[in-house]
């Protein structure tokens, strides 16, 4: 945007008017929650000197086109332009997104036959937050966020925030990329931007929850859909798809699911939602109705807390009849992921703002697991302040200690620790707290041989411990990624890719799979496959770009495929995530190691330009 808009905008976008005042300024400005789009054009300035008359009217048709037809096609309008810019709101996040990747399509006839020095493109930065929405203009800090969000994006891309990507689904609604955290002007602490681009555009790794005590997860009641009209035959059809809906989501590590037989009953029965709740003992209600057209269905579902009766989604899936009967369509896991992810948002919303205190368990619970897996230096450190108020409120279970022995190695794999002996000692009698409460538990087992292998290179009791996590839990993915990597350290390279993609197998929703990705990462490497290993290391980054391990891996992979100049680029994206980044087991003589992976592993570290 040229200095003049930008001020002006700035200006306009931190006004923000208390709530109880704004009829007294405007009749029409309302608060809500929006999804905010900020599309910038690149390099304005430039290209209005090099060709003012035709920039102008190339831009104004396009402004023209997203006025009358782009914007309301996505539920959403253009609320103004600024010159070079262009503020715009949704309903959704799943149309403010679309609408961002329809802004950079709509580009393409405005710049055929243009030379490339004059073509347009656009920077666009998007946010969801409560804004005051005065018919024609937007005010409030969310529409600051989106504004430095695109300031982030390169041209042609689409940058959002952390809180829009919690309500869309990788690989649905976009393909994401996490982009880590950056810096921006005017805002003391970083944003965590992600890079979102229309689905099936991204390259990722082939790849297919952590069991915890079941008290302590939320449970979700799925009502068998209704048929619009009333028909006997699509009615089965509708019974059909809540038992493959429930079947995906008892594979959750986070969720329970209640059977079939509990929720047909109440089916046609008209239930306020307190006393579904009641009824069922369950936290969330999966309801919706289709209708079928020839080989055609279109599903309507919502999914609701039942203590407040909050909607948190509400969507339209389509799906041909024969295919979604062959489990070959994409409609029932597209509505999985969708319901896992949102109940994880909405808990990680409460966590943040209501007191721990008034919070029920399963909200500490999932909103700790949330938190851990953001690897946001604040959120984490929040995460270990829950967990020890659910330890302290359920002394005699062992998912709460278990799940803190596991944040303390967390917190030494990624660089944090300052003393390694004390985080050490701490993951060891968390560990073996957990194992005293249920000394059978795979969560609890789990994390013991976590500590064993990463705090005392106990090798084989780590082995142990993971078999007999796995004897107690089978469906638990978290034994089986932490036994490839045991595995693989012995040397066994078939077996620890074997155990590897069982991980990744057993449970594709799991907010972890970005940690199952480095540890397949790692089997490959060991068995020499290294192209593979990159591809695993860098998917694993894709979903995770905090994740530290997952660089270290790429890193080493990348140079031992001979690809060195990525290698060396990676380990410069490496080090500006972690200065103080060392070669992995650098400083405990790997270079002299029996083990002929872990020597080519460091040799290579090095060579990218890591220190040893």
């Amino acid at each position: 945007m040229s200095p003049g808009t930008t001020a002006c905008s700035e200006l306009l976008m931190t006004a923000d008017a208390p709530s109880a005042t704004l009829e007294a300024f405007s009749p029409q400005a309302r608060r809500q929650r929006q999804t905010v789009v900020f599309a910038d054009l690149v390099e304005s300035v430039r290209l209005f000197q090099l060709d003012e008359l035709g920039t102008t009217q190339r831009w104004l048709g396009f402004v023209a086109t997203v006025r009358d037809a782009l914007a309301s096609a996505h539920g959403g309008r253009l609320v103004r332009t600024a010159g070079d810019g262009l503020l715009m709101s949704f309903a959704t996040p799943a149309g403010g997104l679309a609408a961002s990747f329809a802004l950079h399509e709509a580009l393409r006839p405005v710049n055929r036959g243009q030379p490339e020095s004059t073509c347009m493109s656009l920077r666009v930065g998007l946010h969801v937050a409560e804004v005051v929405d005065d018919t024609h203009e937007l005010y409030g800090s969310g529409v600051n966020l989106a504004s430095r969000l695109a300031s982030v994006a390169q041209p042609g891309q689409t940058v959002i925030s952390a809180q829009l990507r919690s309500e869309v689904v990788d690989a649905v609604h976009a393909d994401i990329d996490d982009l880590g955290l950056r810096y921006v002007k005017h805002l003391d602490e970083p944003l965590h931007a992600y890079l979102a681009r229309p689905a099936g555009t991204a390259a990722t790794a082939p790849a297919r929850g952590s069991a915890t005590a079941a008290d302590l997860r939320p449970t979700v009641a799925v009502v068998p859909f209704v048929a619009l009209p009333p028909d006997p035959e699509h009615d089965a059809l509708g019974h059909a798809m809540v038992g493959d809906i429930i079947d995906s989501l008892a594979r959750h590590p986070s969720l329970r699911v209640l059977s079939r037989l509990s929720t047909a009953a109440v089916r046609d029965v008209p239930l306020e939602l307190p006393r579904l709740r009641q009824l069922l003992g369950a936290t969330f209600l999966l309801s919706g109705n289709f209708y079928v057209r020839g080989q055609r269905i279109r599903l309507s579902a919502e999914l609701c807390e039942l203590q407040g009766g909050q909607v948190l989604w509400a969507g339209s899936l389509r799906a041909d009849v024969n295919a979604l009967f062959e489990g070959q369509d994409e409609l029932v896991p597209q509505l999985v992921a969708q319901i896992a992810q949102q109940v994880m948002a909405h808990e990680i919303t409460r966590v943040h703002s209501l007191p721990m205190g008034s919070l029920a368990s399963y909200s500490l619970f999932l909103g700790a697991a949330g938190l851990m897996n953001s690897l946001v230096r604040s959120d984490f450190a929040k995460a270990e302040s829950l967990l020890q108020h659910l330890a302290e409120r359920h002394p005699r279970h062992a998912a709460p200690c278990a799940m803190l022995a596991r944040w303390h190695v967390f917190k030494a794999v990624q660089g944090w620790t300052a003393d390694r002996d004390k985080d050490a000692a701490r993951a060891r009698s968390l560990a073996q707290t957990a194992i005293d409460a249920d000394p059978r538990q795979s969560v609890a087992l789990s994390a013991l041989a976590l500590v064993r292998s990463n705090f005392d290179d106990d090798l084989d009791g780590a082995h142990r411990d993971n078999l007999l996590a796995i004897e107690a839990d089978p469906l638990d993915p978290y034994p089986w990624a932490q036994l490839s990597g045991v595995q693989a350290t012995r040397g066994e390279c078939a077996a620890a890719c074997a155990s590897a993609s069982q991980a990744l197998s057993l449970s594709p929703l799991d907010p972890s799979l970005y940690l199952f990705e480095s540890y397949a990462a790692m089997a490959q490497m060991v068995a020499g496959a290294y192209g593979q290993a990159a591809a695993y290391a860098q998917s694993s980054v894709r979903r995770h770009a905090l994740h530290t391990p997952s660089h270290r891996l790429l890193v080493g992979a990348l140079w031992q495929a001979g690809r060195h100049d990525d290698a060396r680029a990676a380990a410069q994206r490496y080090l500006a995530l972690d200065p103080q980044a060392r070669a992995l087991a650098g400083s405990r003589g790997a270079m002299e190691s029996k083990d002929a992976w872990r020597v080519l592993y460091v040799a290579a570290l090095r060579q990218a330009g890591l220190p040893g």
